[in-house]
């Protein structure tokens, strides 16, 4: 008879089994981490606003507070149903004003703080109006910009600008300071010129501070296109705030703000995740990751 000879597997092999196995496993539970960590993190604020809002319509119906006053929560969710095509027409309108200034001050200040790092001159020379820009109250230019560009959507979009445009230049110039000397001499000691200097070494490392810088004027951007069409617009949540505040309609007023507010923390969560993606090295990030491990 002969002899049946079974071939031993490799130890390659073997050892990379036994590397898929735990991986495979260990995959659903950090998926099943990260889902736990997230509803942790939003059941807080959920339970409060949902606590605010009980009290909010037991104090309503108790002192018997009229609509045009403060209206039930439960009639301002009614009337957003049911004015959702007049929100929804306003709303694109704020948030296309929103967004293209806040791209503007994005690109331009992002722009001017390399040019101010770069150059003294630039800087004792733009950082005086850039101080001077900011003393002046939005409120009181907010007529000159209608008068000079008009009516239409660039009055407003030129007030975003405005109010963004100063935090994204005051924390983009301190990030891009920010580098240590040391570092920026050993990379110029290897031949880089100060283009390449500033785009591998002082931009990564000014990022965490351009972006709080970021989410600091994207809020502020909504403020500031809602300031631009109280003064002169026929379009616009801000507009839409103002008719109805001149007609006592408190419903119509509160849904507005209430899209206003899902707004301006929605274009802020936008920011954060992309500040996430763009930074994960950053201690932040890293702190974050590794307290939902340990969890």
């Amino acid at each position: 008879m002969r002899k049946s000879w079974t071939v031993p597997p490799k130890p390659m092999q073997t050892n990379r089994s036994a590397a898929v196995a735990p991986l495979a496993v260990r995959a659903p539970r950090r998926r099943r981490r990260r889902l736990g960590e997230r509803a942790a993190n939003l059941a807080p604020p959920i339970l409060v606003t949902m606590a605010v809002l009980v009290i909010w319509a037991a104090a309503v119906r108790i002192f018997e507070i009229p609509d045009y006053l403060l209206p039930a929560p439960q009639a301002v969710a009614a009337r957003m149903v049911k004015e959702w095509p007049l929100l929804w027409k306003h709303g694109v309108y704020t948030l296309m004003s929103v967004l293209t200034g806040f791209a503007s001050g994005v690109v331009i200040g992002v722009a001017l703080a390399c040019a101010i790092v770069l150059s003294r001159g630039m800087e004792r020379v733009a950082m005086p109006f850039l101080v001077m820009s900011q003393t002046i109250p939005k409120v009181a230019i907010a007529p000159i910009l209608v008068v000079w560009l008009g009516f239409g959507i660039l009055p407003k979009i030129a007030i975003v600008f405005l109010i963004c445009f100063f935090p994204i230049v005051v924390s983009t110039v301190v990030g891009l300071k920010s580098v240590e000397t040391d570092m920026i001499d050993l990379v110029r000691s290897m031949g880089a010129r100060t283009v390449k200097i500033m785009l591998r070494v002082r931009a990564p490392s000014a990022l965490p501070q351009m972006f709080a810088g970021f989410k600091i004027a994207v809020c502020l951007a909504v403020v500031g296109a809602i300031v631009g069409e109280f003064v002169g617009s026929d379009r616009g949540l801000g507009y839409l705030l103002l008719t109805s505040t001149g007609t006592l309609d408190g419903t119509l007023v509160w849904s507005a703000l209430f899209v206003l507010i899902a707004m301006g923390v929605t274009l802020f969560a936008i920011v954060s995740k992309l500040e996430r993606l763009a930074i994960p090295w950053h201690v932040s990030v890293r702190a974050e990751e590794a307290a939902m491990y340990q969890s």
